[in-house]
């Protein structure tokens, strides 16, 4: 998938696009409980998400990254069903917001995967 930048395309060839647990350069994926203390470090709206929520709850946190200045590109929190809850953009280009809404596509597809064939 061409996401216009192509600094970007080259990470998501490299690296892809996780679909379990783990962590790259160029992107974290994490999975929390509800109540648990590392989402202090989440955006506030991923944070009330996660600390309001029952103990049986889980979610999954995806993070992108640019590994050359370290900058953000996005946050996405899913929940144990593989739906999306919250999305946080850090960039606020419109060039890097269609990024942003490129990689959303591309990190649901797999998640909804893994949770059917579950």
């Amino acid at each position: 998938m061409q996401t216009g930048i192509k600094a970007v395309d080259q990470l998501i060839t490299k690296h892809g696009i996780l679909a379990d647990l783990g962590s790259d350069t160029f992107q974290r994926r994490s999975r929390l409980t509800g109540g648990d203390e590392r989402a202090n470090t989440l955006p506030f709206c991923m944070y009330q998400k996660i600390v309001n929520a029952p103990l049986s709850n889980q979610f999954t946190v995806h993070h992108f990254y640019m590994p050359g200045n370290k900058g953000k590109l996005a946050s996405f929190l899913f929940d144990e069903k593989g739906q999306l809850i919250e999305q946080v953009y850090y960039q606020k280009v419109a060039r890097w917001v269609k990024v942003c809404r490129k990689l959303q596509q591309l990190v649901q597809t797999p998640t909804s995967d893994i949770h059917m064939a579950a």
